[in-house]
């Protein structure tokens, strides 16, 4: 994964005085195999895959990646990289078994619960990217993901990786259903059939769920947040996450992050601010446990019992089958809460 970098310090008073702190960005606390990470979402390509590419091996193969660029092969690859957990994760549980992939230890890779076997480990923790892992794995096509500037998450900064096979890029700031579609229509291209075919069915049959709950419960205002570190609390990014993206088409008013850019991961609150955010359902996002902070007890939305944890794996597996999960959660916990309980917004 790329070095963990944070954007400099920046106060963000617009709309809602609160929340204001460092603004770190996805590139550097969500990536997946060049240094530090954490976590994160995935998308859809466009079009343009090769119509022989679910032929036999030797038919010609393309695929149009997230940049807009074709891939073109001779014939279609069988020895796939994931470079990054993120790829890794949601292609992993689509189906795909590579020959290397990237595994940073953030617990991202671990939740599709992968078949290690005949597979080269490419990571560790004091080099990134082990090109010469990855090069002794022989690989015909790599995956990589790509930054909202349009740059390789890790060939851009390795250009040496670039030049071992030719790369396939997946964006990783779309909603959820972008996310799973792509991870199956690329498994369908390179010949395999996604892992469950029942799947999207489900998950589709989640999003309506919710979508009805929303519609019966509009002024419900709804905060995603989790533990930075002991004093300070993040508030999730609208404009960044693929499951944020998600329940925000489907009709929830979320709670913003003032200016917040596509590439900001979370806004920072201290925990003395915590009781004052304005939702009245409270989802504890992507950490653990939930905080024993007397101030968070005094929250007015977990003075309530308006709080969801969802299990972790469920923002790290991009699947159908658990993001089905969270929205299904999201969508019981929607029909249940009381809006107006939290405070309002000083702006």
């Amino acid at each position: 994964m790329p070095s963990a970098t944070l954007r400099p310090p920046r106060d963000i008073r617009s709309s809602l005085p609160l929340l204001s702190g460092t603004r770190p960005s996805r590139r550097g606390l969500l990536a997946g195999g060049l240094g530090t990470a954490a976590l994160l979402g995935l998308s859809a390509c466009g079009t343009g895959d090769s119509p022989a590419a679910g032929a036999s091996g030797g038919a010609a193969w393309s695929f149009t990646d997230d940049r807009g660029r074709a891939v073109r092969l001779s014939r279609r690859p069988k020895r796939i990289a994931f470079l990054t957990d993120t790829v890794g994760a949601a292609l992993w549980a689509a189906g795909l078994h590579p020959v290397a992939a990237a595994d940073s230890g953030q617990g991202i890779v671990g939740a599709v619960r992968p078949d290690w076997s005949g597979v080269s480990r490419i990571y560790s923790a004091d080099k990134g990217v082990r090109i010469e892992a990855l090069a002794q794995a022989r690989p015909d096509l790599l995956i990589d993901a790509v930054e909202p500037d349009g740059t390789l998450q890790v060939a851009s900064q390795l250009p040496a990786v670039g030049k071992l096979a030719p790369v396939v890029g997946l964006s990783t700031y779309q909603p959820i259903e972008k996310i799973a579609g792509t991870a199956d229509r690329l498994t369908r291209a390179l010949g395999a059939e996604p892992a469950d075919a029942g799947a999207r069915a489900r998950y589709e049959e989640a999003s309506a769920r919710l979508r009805r709950a929303l519609a019966a419960n509009r002024e419900l205002r709804v905060g995603f947040v989790f533990g930075i570190d002991k004093s300070t609390v993040g508030v999730m990014n609208p404009r960044t996450w693929a499951v944020l993206k998600t329940v925000s088409a489907l009709g929830m008013r979320l709670l913003p992050v003032p200016d917040g850019a596509d590439n900001t991961y979370s806004q920072a609150v201290s925990w003395e601010n915590v009781p004052s955010l304005p939702a009245d359902l409270l989802v504890w996002a992507v950490s653990d446990p939930l905080p024993g902070n007397p101030l968070w007890q005094r929250t007015p939305a977990v003075r309530a019992g308006q709080v969801w944890k969802p299990p972790l794996a469920s923002w790290y597996a991009y699947s159908w089958a658990n993001f089905t999960v969270l929205l299904d959660g999201l969508a019981t916990r929607v029909q249940s809460a009381r809006a107006g309980v939290g405070p309002h917004s000083a702006s």
